[in-house]
């Protein structure tokens, strides 16, 4: 049910159903022969580089800020080879936003933003909501915490994903209509999710409701379509911490990037049951805090190695579409003012996206790795997005597109740039059928990744 300024729990009746290890020099060895016998696919045409090994990939976390338009939280996401061999076991899926599992180092969980409105009984969705965001990775697996508490009704956490490769409703753009009332993304007699203006591109979204339920939604740009990922069997999230993996029966066609990913919650059970009783709810969601984790897999998810940026939104909402106060990152302001049904995000103070800037890297080139490029879609049909990384200080860049012999076919960039993440997008309507290279230069270092161009 909803709160909305506040409704009592006989709510519920109308929607029941609403939802040990090798030594140092036998590893490096064994990571120097690897890395001198596996390459790139030596295909020509459009064909693209073979995947590295998994065990040669390396990420972290490196929270840091930017500002876009108002304001938007950047989870930064480096790495070294060593500090991911160690994080593959730092984040345990049980509910609990721990203290050893929070800091800057690879594999740790760092804040992307918080509800820092008490939540109180008159007010907004009551002693129910959200606290905390959190995100973190390994080499293989990409962790999404939020702590909080759900009221144990249709009421439900929402995480809504804005992934690279894909393409979803654009920024300020009314989110597709859902028909139906078997998901909380469908269309109700009050409203529903369909008509909400979201400050990032939309691709999917995954909620759990407090009735122990996970569902999914999955937009393009102009159609919506959800569905429970629990596909008929036993409800995938336990309010008693247990990791679940998401049924492989549910997680395929559309719903594919969903494969694998494993959920846990944990909810309070004294004295009161509700928020006022989560270890988290006097630190704003800190060290300790009882939530909602989702492990999701790298691979299913289509994250491309290099630099690529995943934006993310969190919200609690109510069974039929009904929207609280508590989204994260927040509204200033705002207060325990609930959103009602189909807000504009757009409209509204603040920047409601945290960006998640993720680096997938390989130890067979140091260069590489330090520029962290990358590019997608890969093939592209009409536009492509060149991601890549300038370390430490401002440096001299250059983005350049050439054919396979190297000769020049376009300079997208030649600037000075400041440290950070840079992403730089490049028309391919005007360019032949075929395979290109595209060179980005920082300072001395060079990372060159190919680029197939089709109609």
């Amino acid at each position: 049910m909803r709160h909305g300024p506040w409704r009592c729990s006989c709510v519920r009746a109308r929607w029941p159903h609403l939802p040990g290890c090798p030594g140092p020099v036998l590893v490096a060895g064994i990571l120097l022969m690897a890395a001198d016998t596996l390459g790139p696919s030596a295909g020509g045409g459009g064909s693209l580089p073979a995947p590295r090994p998994a065990a040669l990939t390396h990420l972290s976390f490196l929270l840091t800020r930017s500002f876009v338009m108002k304001k938007t939280l950047t989870l930064a996401l480096i790495s070294t080879l060593a500090g991911a061999t160690s994080a593959q076991a730092q984040i345990t899926l049980d509910g609990i936003i721990n203290a050893n599992e929070i800091g800057a180092t690879g594999g740790k969980y760092t804040s992307l933003g918080a509800f820092t409105t008490p939540h109180v009984a008159g007010a907004g969705f009551g002693n129910a909501g959200l606290l905390r965001m959190y995100g973190a990775n390994t080499a293989t697996k990409l962790y999404i915490g939020l702590a909080g508490t759900l009221e144990a009704s249709g009421n439900n956490f929402q995480l809504y994903l804005d992934l690279p490769n894909r393409t979803g409703v654009p920024v300020g753009t009314a989110l597709p209509a859902i028909a139906g009332t078997t998901t909380v993304f469908g269309t109700f007699a009050g409203g529903g999710i369909g008509g909400t203006k979201m400050e990032m591109e939309t691709d999917v979204a995954i909620a759990a409701t407090g009735t122990n339920d996970v569902q999914a939604a999955i937009y393009t740009a102009t159609t919506g379509m959800a569905k429970s990922l629990g596909d008929g069997l036993s409800a995938p999230v336990n309010p008693g911490g247990s990791a679940n993996t998401l049924p492989a029966s549910a997680t395929t066609g559309a719903y594919s990037l969903f494969a694998g990913t494993r959920v846990a919650y944990l909810a309070p059970t004294t004295p009161t049951g509700d928020i006022t009783s989560n270890p988290g709810n006097a630190t704003e969601g800190g060290a300790g805090s009882y939530g909602l984790e989702y492990e999701f897999d790298n691979a299913a998810l289509g994250l491309p190695s290099g630099a690529s940026v995943v934006h993310a939104m969190a919200a609690y909402v109510s069974g039929d579409g009904y929207w609280s106060s508590d989204v994260i990152p927040e509204i200033p302001g705002n207060g325990n003012n609930n959103l009602g049904f189909s807000p504009d995000f757009t409209a509204l103070a603040g920047t409601q996206v945290a960006a998640l800037n993720l680096v997938v890297t390989s130890s067979r080139k140091a260069e590489e790795a330090v520029v962290a490029m990358s590019v997608f879609p890969n093939p592209a049909q009409g536009k492509s997005t060149i991601a890549y990384r300038v370390l430490d200080k401002a440096q001299a860049v250059s983005v350049r597109v050439t054919d396979l012999l190297g000769r020049e076919v376009r300079t997208l960039l030649a600037a000075r740039q400041s440290a950070g993440f840079h992403e730089l997008s490049v028309a391919t309507g005007d360019l032949a059928v075929g395979a290109y290279l595209v060179k980005v230069q920082v300072g001395e270092k060079i990372a060159t990744r190919r680029l197939a161009v089709t109609r």
